[in-house]
């Protein structure tokens, strides 16, 4: 991003959110149009990049706070510790060879493994050449869940060989793997961490790991507890700069704007041409899920105190700037040292700080943190909330955007509750979100916004990219149909045997079927979308029962910015879905999102920071008694010999039809069913969201 466009875009956003904090919507929706001009003038990926911050700005505003950052912003920090993660290992050694006094072995334990053979190096790299007889090493690593797919022990032997040999040392032990989310989380069974001869240097590595832990006071209490335990000489800390830090929203904002237009601009132009695509995808996933985009970090005197009153001293960091600096200004350099960390940033932007640490010579037991501390609950990183502005019905911009966002947060909600990896949306009348189509010929454009669509995984994210393409190419889509539909929606059981679908794209990405939903504006009534869901190849039965519950549960849920625009009497879509055999639905055997790391629980409102999601709300439906009980989720219903009997799920007991109360036998069984796991929980929405206890990704 050029340096005058990104002045000029951070004075925009700095002032739309201004007059958002004084509640001048008139003002902020003015700079939004400014804002998203231009945007539309520039490259790919600063749009990207602008329009996820005016969404922020837009959130705020009305109160949308989202779980997490769009999943296809890419936010990783490692690509630049990775690009110079040889510069780095070199501070590293320094404090390693410090401390080599009586040292004859060494235990590695790291969070991270190198991306590329040619491109990174391992952790046998952060200790010094040694002369004589090579010393024996061992290395462990603790990966999240999700890496277990990918981590091949053989390329990471490959690594760790051709490492060792560079700096005259031999691999004691096989390579040790386990995975989990922390020291605490593995089992002493599985790995052996401590200490086991007095000559061992045990040093622990920790890259942009502890930011997530330190959200939660007990995660990051036995984090250090368990650190403790294990006694290591060395623990290196590489970690956010606490520049985001600041009470003022507007500081904080203008920070984190400037962290993500370095790390955003640096993965587009160099992480491709280094990185196993899904590898820094999920990478990426790790970083970026649950952090909203405008966040805070601990200080390094919060880092001080916390580490100090778990037994650990600093090792200052004295080194000279040009250690560190490189030729290429895209890269990281040394800003300085700060409280002895070493400051890391681009530009003068800091981003980073590295510090070391080490055991105190008093031995001591952690001193639990206070709940009268500031980390007693846990690190939030989020800004202080604004109290929601009410709607601007005058805000055109403001307006647009908060439909699109609260359709996002609508269709991850629903992609996540029926396991789908992939959703699109879509906008009318609006090309790139700046400029609206006066030519009445081309009133029923659509647009996709890649920033409101929900992938879960690169495959998904690529669909979208082709999908883009096709529509400016002018190919016929579905969502015609669901806009001309008196319904509001459009189900597709099988694209492929659309004529304009039969091509090698649909096998590529593993998608057949498809339903999309109509929704218009609240506030400006001419405002339409589309937003498309799709699935797999399944049954048609399957396929038809899974698009109506899709488009019941959108129907019925309570929003502010967006309706589903339906003219379809409600008692007809509920015979239409009465009429789909209810076992099909709950058996549902779509390979769906397979690799999606998602937890469901129950969340708190979506109008509050404490509620990571915008809490769904669903609706009054229609009186009118149904013929579908939600009793059948947990039954099977079927003929035998002549006869409607119903057969528990959970158990052999099979029902017959002559009970006089309806289904009310069938309740009185599902409450006391000895085979039944757990409670139907169908009339509760269950929310999936980020918590730092996640079992497959954090």
């Amino acid at each position: 991003m050029a340096s005058s466009f990104s002045d000029t875009v951070l004075r925009l956003l700095l002032s739309c959110a201004e007059a958002i904090e004084d509640g001048d919507l008139k003002s902020a929706d003015g700079f939004l149009h400014s804002i998203l001009i231009l945007a539309g003038e520039s490259c790919y990926s600063d749009q990207r990049l602008v329009k996820y911050f005016a969404d922020a700005l837009v959130r705020r505003a009305y109160g949308l706070h989202p779980a997490c950052s769009s999943f296809t912003f890419l936010v990783d920090p490692a690509a630049y510790y990775h690009s110079i993660c040889y510069l780095i290992n070199g501070v590293i050694e320094n404090v390693i060879h410090d401390a080599l006094m009586g040292i004859r072995r060494f235990h590695l334990i790291d969070f991270s493994i190198p991306y590329y053979y040619s491109f990174g190096n391992s952790v046998v790299r952060t200790l010094p050449t040694f002369s004589g007889e090579p010393l024996p090493v061992r290395v462990s690593y603790i990966l999240p869940p999700f890496l277990k797919k990918y981590v091949k022990f053989s390329r990471q032997m490959e690594f760790l060989t051709r490492d060792a040999k560079e700096v005259n040392v031999k691999l004691e032990d096989e390579l040790k793997v386990v995975y989990g989310n922390s020291l605490a989380e593995v089992d002493e069974c599985e790995i052996d961490l401590k200490r086991r001869r007095d000559d061992e240097m045990v040093v622990v590595y920790y890259k942009f790991k502890l930011e997530k832990l330190v959200r939660d006071a007990k995660a990051m209490e036995r984090e250090l507890v368990r650190l403790k335990e294990i006694n290591p000489t060395i623990v290196i800390m590489l970690d956010f700069y606490s520049n985001h830090a600041h009470s003022n929203f507007l500081t904080c904002f203008k920070d984190s704007f400037q962290y993500s237009l370095k790390t955003f601009e640096y993965y587009w132009e160099e992480l491709d041409h280094y990185i196993d695509g899904k590898y820094g995808w999920e990478c990426n996933r790790e970083v970026g899920e649950g952090n909203n985009i405008i966040r805070r970090h601990p200080t390094l005197t919060e880092w001080q105190h916390l580490f100090s009153r778990a037994g650990f001293s600093r090792i200052p960091l004295n080194h000279k700037k040009d250690n560190l600096s490189v030729e290429d200004e895209r890269w990281l350099e040394i800003m300085g040292e700060e409280e002895e960390c070493l400051i890391l940033g681009n530009e003068g932007c800091p981003m980073f700080f590295l510090s070391a640490w080490k055991p105190k010579v008093e031995d001591g037991h952690f001193n639990s943190i206070s709940t009268n501390h500031k980390f007693g609950q846990g690190f939030d990183p989020n800004p202080a909330p604004l109290q929601p502005r009410q709607p601007f019905l005058e805000g055109l911009k403001l307006n647009r955007l908060a439909a699109l966002a609260e359709i996002h947060d609508i269709s991850k909600y629903l992609s996540c509750k029926y396991k789908l990896s992939l959703t699109l949306t879509l906008a009318s009348k609006v090309n790139n979100m700046n400029e609206t189509i006066s030519d009445p010929n081309k009133k029923h454009v659509f647009f996709i916004q890649d920033n409101y669509c929900y992938t879960n995984d690169m495959t998904s994210y690529y669909f979208m990219l082709d999908y883009s393409k096709d529509m400016i190419s002018g190919r016929p889509l579905i969502i015609e149909k669901a806009f001309e539909s008196r319904d509001g929606y459009h189900f597709q059981p099988s694209l492929s045997k659309v004529e304009d679908y039969r091509d090698s794209t649909l096998q590529r990405y593993n998608i057949d079927g498809a339903v999309a939903i109509c929704l218009q504006n609240r506030h400006t009534s001419d405002e339409v979308y589309i937003v498309e869901f799709y699935w797999p190849p399944t049954e048609s039965e399957i396929s038809k029962s899974l698009a109506l519950r899709i488009f019941d549960d959108l129907k019925h849920m309570k929003t502010t910015f967006v309706t589903v625009k339906v003219q379809v009497p409600e008692i007809k879509l509920q015979e239409a879905i009465s009429s789909i055999p209810t076992s099909a639905n709950t058996a549902m055997p779509l390979k769906i999102a397979e690799n999606a790391h998602i937890e469901q629980v129950v969340a708190d409102p979506f109008n509050t920071l404490e509620g990571p999601y915008n809490k769904i709300v669903e609706t009054k439906r229609n009186k009118q008694r149904k013929s579908w009980s939600k009793v059948w989720v947990d039954f099977d219903k079927f003929e035998e010999h002549g006869k409607q009997v119903a057969k528990c799920k959970h158990c052999p007991k099979v029902f017959t039809g002559s009970s006089k109360s309806g289904t009310t036998h069938l309740n009185n069984h599902s409450k006391v069913c000895p085979g039944k796991k757990k409670p139907n929980q169908e009339s509760q929405l269950i929310l999936p969201v980020d918590t730092n206890d996640r079992s497959s990704n954090v």
